[in-house]
Parts: C-alpha cells; structure tokens; sequence
C-alpha cells in the first residue's frame, strides 16, 4: 500500500484554512475587494506552496 505524499496532506489543510478564513472575513463585514483581494493572495500562496512540495517529492 502506498502512502499518501505530504502535498495531499497539504491540499487538505489549506482547503480547510482558506474556508474558515473566507468565513472569518465575511462575518467581520470588510468590504467585498478586500476579501476576494485576501482570498485570492492565499489561494495563490497555498497552490505556490503545494507546488514546490510537489516538486520537492518528484525530485524536479
């Protein structure tokens, strides 16, 4: 059986994280530019740190 590379692992947690914190800025009533600008910034970061993980354990 193989084991599950640490990038799903980080899939996961940054999925999990980039709800609460989308959740978080619309309960505290920021406006709307502010929040997809702060969302968009995560999301991009998550997916830069997925990749470089990816590439790490695929020794690319």
């Amino acid at each position: 059986m193989q084991r599950i590379q640490p990038w799903h692992y980080l899939i996961g947690i940054f999925a999990i994280f980039w709800i609460i914190f989308a959740a978080v800025l619309m309960m505290s009533n920021f406006p709307f530019i502010v929040v997809s600008m702060a969302l968009t910034i995560v999301a991009i970061l998550s997916v830069l740190v997925i990749a470089l993980a990816w590439a790490f354990q695929n020794d690319w």
